[in-house]
């Protein structure tokens, strides 16, 4: 069972003053509710205070890093929501991998490179990329690189059907000048395309054992993992969400914090880079999108599909999205007068913001795919 709330706790207590406050102590009660408020007020500025810290530390690490890598490049890249970007220790290669469409892109950047130099480097880069591990991926990272993955993703390659005498099969070469002067020589790759299902199954023992805990489907953890990160645990983008299911510590990471902790929390941006600790999250968020915001909406497929739309998009812009108002009583109360197919058709046609609208069709297909794929490997 949950704690109780530390908002909650507050309530009472200064419910509990008013009770036992008289005429002849309006004055004490008022000093004791002005002393919890107060209490209450500074907790609240604290934990934004800390996080902002948190925030603008990783927010300066990522940007001291971008201008270090201006000196050679003329638009530095670094990892993203499913990019996954590395950088050579004197910043003269790169190596992108795409985890979305497959492409691998190594470009080599300096003056006075010979084709043999070059051709040298890029072999590196695809043996380093045939062999790096997780751990590894994360020691490498110049912003990241405090965090530590758990043991069970650790030692995991992150590319784990990667074979370089096969991807130089694809090796498509090409030569670009920038315009501090500098060329790169680029030379493009594409990953098998079992590469994202082997992806997906590193952290099968999470997503199972996640989804027993928290009672969500497992195919929906997996196809919600699918659309936000593409299995790049190192994602990130600008909201800011952070890591394999884009967790943003403002809503869902205080959401679940607040429910099942006790006590609302703004998660640091390194804590959300752990895999197992970011699928915990993530799972937990989506109970508490089912089985609290949306637990009076009847249909189970419905819900579902609520659910998934509010993760993108938020709980009460769905809620305003068929009832005008942000009022989860009424969202439930609407959704019980409608289909499934009728919720869906809405959400995906008619829903304020198109990539919430492209994300629930993203997430439904891939889910379909993943519920198969679970099916059979139970038989």
């Amino acid at each position: 069972m949950a704690k109780i709330s530390t908002q909650l706790l507050l309530g009472m207590a200064l419910f509990s003053t008013v009770a036992m406050a008289d005429s002849t102590g309006q004055s004490a009660f008022n000093d004791k509710a002005d002393s919890l408020m107060a209490e209450f007020n500074q907790s609240k500025t604290q934990m934004f205070d800390e996080f902002a810290k948190s925030k603008a530390a990783y927010k300066a690490s990522f940007d001291a890093y971008k201008k270090e890598l201006s000196q050679y490049w003329d638009k530095p890249e670094l990892t993203s929501k499913s990019t996954w970007v590395q950088y050579s220790k004197d910043n003269q290669v790169k190596r992108a991998v795409n985890f979305e469409t497959g492409d691998i892109i190594i470009e080599v950047v300096g003056k006075d490179l010979t084709e043999k130099q070059i051709e040298q480097k890029v072999t590196e880069q695809l043996t380093e990329l045939e062999q790096q591990t997780t751990e590894q991926a994360f020691k490498k990272d110049r912003v990241i690189n405090s965090q530590k993955p758990n043991k069970l993703v650790a030692k995991q390659k992150m590319l784990p059907d990667v074979n370089v005498k096969k991807l130089e099969i694809s090796e498509q070469p090409s030569k670009v000048k920038q315009a501090n002067g500098l060329t790169i020589t680029r030379v493009a790759y594409k990953a098998p395309a079992t590469s994202m299902a082997k992806k997906s199954m590193i952290y099968m023992p999470t997503v199972l054992a996640k989804s027993e805990k928290w009672d969500v489907d497992a195919d929906l953890i997996l196809a919600i993992m699918h659309t936000e990160s593409h299995f790049n645990p190192m994602a990130q983008s600008a909201i800011p969400a952070y890591g394999l299911m884009q967790v943003v510590p403002t809503s869902a990471g205080k959401d679940v914090t607040k429910r099942y902790q006790g006590k609302a929390k703004l998660l640091s941006p390194e804590t959300l880079f752990n895999p197992n600790f970011n699928i915990e999250i993530g799972t937990s968020y989506l109970n508490i999108l089912m089985s609290h915001y949306l637990k009076n909406v009847e249909d189970p497929l419905s819900r579902t599909y609520l659910a998934i739309a509010a993760y993108n998009g938020g709980i009460g812009t769905v809620a305003r999205h068929f009832t005008g108002k942000k009022s989860l009583n009424g969202l439930a109360k609407k959704a019980n007068t409608l289909t499934p197919e009728y919720i869906y058709n809405s959400l995906i046609s008619d829903f304020p913001f198109e990539e919430t609208r492209n994300y629930l069709k993203k997430v439904h297909g891939k889910q379909g795919f993943y519920k198969k794929s679970l099916t059979v490997a139970s038989i």
